[in-house]
């Protein structure tokens, strides 16, 4: 036998590692890829994981599910504690923001603000102008660049993903140069070209998405682009809960971007900054332009604006975007210029 080669296939996920804890440290890609090709966590839960101790950690779901289909977890009453409602906050371009109560706002300040602030979860994003905005777009608008999650929910320990600029760190680690997945404390991470993105404006782009599973149900989604990043942020409520995402009190009317700004629009103090390295507060000054709004509602912004965004926190600029923002249809509405502006940049 001479001359022969052989050729080996790495195959996407082991579906033996970490198989013990499948049901929360898998992501959901390897759960149905282990499904479809080795019978592996095909279920919605797996009723071996915390069964010693299911009445204080097991969701209702669950306890439902294990108890028809496996007969463990069941009770004589139904009085089990129901399961957390989950919402989600997403941010995008420069940054608008969804809340988890869906009022929406805009961003546009350098700095690094508390995306989501509880009493065990930490959540901070770094908002910067990008080289691609001040050349293109003509504004100094952020966008986001880096998110960091932290808190006791992690047991301290820090996961930070950056654009594609940068990179994804554990506790200051480089961690998932390449795709694939590791964990990071608690939390489950895996970096690859799947899932759905929060928009859709450079969707031609290459997709790296990095897909965070952490306790208490947390679920965070980053589409990583070349100099910013878009992430969506699912989660059931907290505990002192407030921020940029909002504070999830069921009410769009308390997160307005006047409210917001007034309580985060100064960014993170220097004794809670999670960035090692973290940068100064700047307001925007350029004022947006006819693609972002119209004429009649750029008028009507000044109007709204002249008074409102006197408010400390709140910058003028800041106002007039989240005013046009309200009342356009389309959170996309930049995406066809962005992508024909970066496609002749590409080439």
């Amino acid at each position: 036998m001479k001359g022969c080669t052989t050729t080996t296939t790495t195959l996407p996920y082991d579906c033996k590692a970490g198989y013990q804890n499948w049901e929360l440290g898998w992501s959901a890609p390897k759960k149905k890829w282990c499904c479809a090709r080795s019978k592996l966590a095909c279920d919605p839960f797996d009723c071996e994981e915390g069964y010693s101790n299911w009445q204080s950690v097991w969701s209702g779901e669950k306890v439902a599910w294990c108890c028809e289909h496996h007969d463990k977890g069941c009770t004589t009453t139904t009085t089990t504690k129901p399961k957390l409602l989950a919402k989600a906050c997403t941010l995008w371009g420069d940054p608008h923001v969804s809340t988890f109560d869906k009022s929406r706002s805009v961003f546009y300040s350098e700095g690094d603000f508390w995306i989501v602030k509880s009493d065990a979860i930490k959540i901070q994003g770094r908002f910067q102008a990008t080289d691609w905005t001040k050349q293109n777009d003509r504004t100094d608008y952020s966008s986001m660049t880096s998110l960091i999650v932290s808190g006791s929910f992690m047991g301290t320990h820090k996961i930070q993903v950056d654009s594609m600029m940068g990179s994804i760190e554990c506790d200051g680690q480089s961690i998932l140069e390449n795709f694939g997945e590791t964990s990071c404390g608690g939390g489950r991470i895996t970096f690859d070209s799947e899932g759905d993105l929060v928009d859709q404006a450079m969707a031609f782009l290459p997709h790296k998405v990095v897909h965070m599973s952490l306790p208490q149900d947390v679920i965070i989604q980053v589409n990583r682009w070349p100099n910013f990043m878009n992430a969506k942020i699912t989660m059931p409520k907290q505990g002192g809960q407030d921020g940029v995402c909002g504070n999830f009190n069921g009410v769009a009317q308390d997160d307005q971007g006047q409210d917001l700004h007034k309580r985060f629009g100064h960014g993170v103090s220097s004794s809670e900054d999670m960035f090692s390295n973290p940068i100064p507060l700047h307001s925007p000054q350029k004022m947006p332009d006819s693609k972002r709004c119209s004429p009649a509602k750029l008028t009507q912004a000044k109007n709204i604006c002249r008074l409102a965004a006197k408010q400390e926190g709140w910058s003028f600029a800041e106002c007039l975007g989240d005013v046009c923002d309200e009342h356009t249809p389309n959170p996309s509405i930049q995406a066809e210029e962005m992508q024909q502006v970066a496609k002749k940049a590409l080439r």
